[in-house]
C-alpha cells in the first residue's frame, strides 16, 4: 500500500471527470482503492477522498469515505450515483484539496440521498445518507465528476473565495 498525493488547488487535474470502473476485482483497481485507504487513514482530519483528488494518472469513479457511524470503519464506494435527494441544509465546507486549515465556506446541499454503487468487492449497495454523511457524499461525488465545492458557490463568494486564496498562496511563496 501507499500514500497517494493529494492534489492542490488550482491545479487543473481537480477538473478531471473519473471513468467507470468496468472489473471491480481487477488488480490494478483493488491497489488504488488499497492505496485510497491508506491515504484517508494518514490525512489529519480527513472524511473522505475522491480518486480524482488524488496523484493517480487515470482515476476511476471510486471515492473511501471514514464511516459517521463506525469509528474506524472505511465505506468505498465505486461507481457512486446519487438516485433521489431531499431536503436542502446549508453547512460549512473544507477540502483537503483546498486548504482545509485555511480556507472554507458554506454550500448547500441536499440534506438526504439515496445512493446507488458497488463496494469494494463488486457488490452493489443501496443506502440512503442523511446530514453529514449526505453531504460527504455530495462533495465526493462533486469530485468524481470534476467539480470542487467552491464552484457551487455564487459568482460574489467565489470571488472572494478565490481572493482568500490568492492571498494564501502569495503568503506561502513568501
Amino acid at each position: 500500500m501507499a500514500i497517494l498525493k493529494i492534489i492542490q488547488y488550482p491545479n487543473p487535474l481537480l477538473k478531471r471527470k473519473a471513468y467507470r470502473v468496468k472489473d471491480v476485482k481487477d488488480p490494478r483497481v483493488q491497489q488504488i482503492i488499497a492505496d485510497m485507504i491508506e491515504t484517508l487513514a494518514h490525512t489529519s482530519n480527513c472524511a473522505a477522498l475522491a480518486a480524482t483528488q488524488l496523484a493517480i494518472d487515470i482515476p476511476p469513479s471510486i471515492t473511501v469515505i471514514n464511516s459517521p457511524v463506525n469509528p474506524g470503519e472505511v465505506i468505498c464506494l465505486v461507481n457512486p450515483e446519487i438516485i433521489s435527494a431531499s431536503g436542502k441544509v446549508s453547512d460549512v465546507e473544507g477540502c483537503m484539496s483546498v486548504y482545509p486549515a485555511e480556507i472554507n465556506a458554506v454550500v448547500e446541499r441536499s440534506q438526504k440521498v439515496q445512493v446507488k454503487a458497488q463496494d469494494r468487492t463488486g457488490e452493489l449497495i443501496e443506502f440512503i445518507a442523511e446530514d453529514y454523511f449526505a453531504r460527504c457524499i455530495q462533495h465526493e461525488l462533486d469530485h468524481l465528476n470534476g467539480m470542487l465545492y467552491i464552484d457551487r458557490l455564487s459568482p460574489l463568494k467565489k470571488s472572494r473565495f478565490l481572493k482568500k486564496i490568492t492571498k494564501l498562496l502569495s503568503d506561502i511563496k513568501r
